[in-house]
């Protein structure tokens, strides 16, 4: 919560207005009883926009030295440690999830993908 001295501007009550809308619909994804193969991936499409959107609010906030300085020790401390768990755990499932993948022979496919399209400079 804000001190009573910080005002939220509009622009912040509409970046949490379309933070809730993305988790309004991350939630009714996971709602989804048996999903089919369709939904799965949009769900995950759904999820992967909505860190997107997280991430360029953060480095927004992250790059604005004015910004960051409201904070105090403890608080960026705190943002910190969050923020890094959840980078650890994202990037294991992605390397997971990649790892998966090139069993899969995904990236034979990738590289003959890319042998096909033309390098221009």
């Amino acid at each position: 919560m804000l001190p009573a001295n910080r005002k939220v501007s509009p622009v912040s009550e509409q970046w949490i207005r379309e933070c809730k809308e993305f988790l309004t619909q991350i939630r009714e994804s996971m709602k989804i009883e048996d999903p089919d193969r369709l939904e799965l991936v949009t769900a995950m499409h759904r999820a992967l926009l909505a860190v997107n959107h997280s991430i360029l609010g953060w480095f927004q906030y992250v790059n604005n030295p004015d910004i960051m300085s409201r904070f105090d020790r403890e608080e960026l401390n705190e943002i910190s440690e969050t923020l890094n768990k959840f980078a650890e755990s994202f990037i294991e499932h992605d390397i997971q999830v990649t790892e998966k993948g090139i069993r899969k022979g995904l990236s034979e496919e990738k590289q003959n993908e890319e042998a096909r399209q033309p390098f221009y400079v």
